[in-house]
């Protein structure tokens, strides 16, 4: 990661005015290891701290003859992070910052926090990408997203703090991040389905773009070039490894979200999708370009709208790719039989079994596919009419494929 140019005047005097603030607090809380914490604007600044980030020490303000004191010494004299951090550690930086012994003079500052950055060969990056952040505001966050979250807790009179402190004592599969952006964004959905408004393509946009994405690193078909994981969740009903059917925890435990979502689709799917159409599951997928593929454990007639503030993303459709025995993979396929998708204009049903990838985009895109999983008949609650849908699902690609 390319690090910025050196920090402005005007950014060095407000680490002069947070130091000072910082420094006249540290007082009362002197003891180490007594409810530690720290400030989220320390855990901001010095997450993007570079091997090149200049800095000045206080003269040793540890207790002679102490462990701290002696190391302190070995990195009093450092003149940049990386100097300091071969003989301390990141929580030292911390510590430090806040009581005012660690003064940041400037020099450079990377973009984003270490541990939300790519593969650097810089030794401090390395270090501080293991960083966290404090209850309820952690670094690996997106900053936007951190933001939006403090304004809507305040707005809707949440603890944010005590949200995730609880969410943290909780044995799931979800981190404390994670479930406290839920938490939020299932909120502000209640709030959206109380108002009775018909629910539109912004509404969607706004509980989204705080819903807590983990990062996805199972849809390995779906994962593009050289990427590792991505955002994507689904709601609904999953097939597990042992064969059998649930309805996966963040469906009910965020409710409101669900509904949204639901409610949604049905007040604006529009007259080209069958009255009959039925599903079982909302994959969500945030930014991110899935590379050609076939849907695994879908039905295959599927819904999907892609909305947000982006340019580019159409659908790349094969409507010829009937799924039969032997037919090829999907990077055999030849890119003229394929057709492009606007897929920001209208709800559009395709099938899932045929193959499908999305194109290049720039901006903040959601695309959301509303699909019923594979031998969903095996399920309780059976979906009606699939029959029929599979029938215009064929009939459509079969127009497709004549234009």
């Amino acid at each position: 990661m390319a690090p910025r140019p050196a920090m402005k005047k005007d950014s060095v005097k407000k680490c002069k005015k947070i130091d000072s603030k910082l420094a006249g607090k540290a007082r009362k809380h002197n003891q180490r290891g007594t409810g530690l914490k720290f400030n989220a604007s320390s855990y901001e600044l010095i997450s993007r701290f570079t091997a090149k980030t200049r800095i000045k020490y206080a003269p040793n303000p540890k207790t002679p003859g102490s462990k701290s004191f002696d190391r302190y010494k070995k990195y009093e004299k450092a003149k940049t992070v990386g100097e300091a951090l071969k003989h301390c550690k990141p929580a030292d930086l911390l510590w430090e910052y806040e009581r005012g012994y660690l003064k940041v003079l400037g020099g450079h500052m990377a973009d984003k926090p270490a541990c939300m950055a790519p593969p650097s060969s810089d030794p401090t990056i390395q270090i501080l990408s293991k960083f966290r952040g404090p209850n309820g505001c952690s670094i690996k966050m997106d900053p936007e997203v951190r933001k939006k979250l403090m304004h809507f807790a305040k707005l809707y009179s949440m603890d944010i703090d005590k949200i995730h402190e609880e969410a943290g004592k909780q044995c799931n599969s979800e981190s404390a991040d994670i479930q406290t952006a839920r938490i939020v964004a299932n909120e502000m959905a209640r709030r959206k389905l109380a108002s009775q408004k018909k629910v539109s393509d912004k509404d969607i946009v706004e509980v989204l773009d705080v819903w807590g994405f983990p990062e996805n690193d199972t849809r390995l078909n779906v994962l593009p070039e050289g990427v590792k994981t991505v955002h994507s969740d689904t709601l609904g009903i999953l097939k597990m490894r042992d064969g059998t059917y649930r309805i996966f925890d963040p469906t009910t435990r965020y409710e409101h979200v669900t509904k949204l979502l639901c409610q949604w689709f049905a007040s604006n799917k529009g007259k080209d999708i069958p009255d009959d159409f039925g599903f079982t599951g909302i994959n969500i997928n945030h930014n991110y370009a899935g590379r050609r593929h076939r849907d695994n454990g879908n039905e295959g007639p599927s819904v999907i709208k892609a909305i947000g503030k982006f340019t580019g993303g159409k659908l790349d459709y094969f409507p010829k790719d009937v799924k039969k025995p032997g037919r090829c993979d999907v990077t055999q396929l030849d890119p003229k039989d394929s057709i492009a998708m606007d897929l920001s204009k209208a709800f559009t049903l395709f099938n899932g079994n045929n193959a499908h990838g999305v194109q290049p985009f720039k901006g903040n895109r959601f695309s959301l596919v509303f699909f019923t999983t594979s031998k969903w008949y095996k399920i309780q609650e059976k979906v009606k009419g699939m029959d029929k849908v599979k029938e215009i699902s064929k009939k459509q690609d079969e127009k497709r494929v004549r234009r």
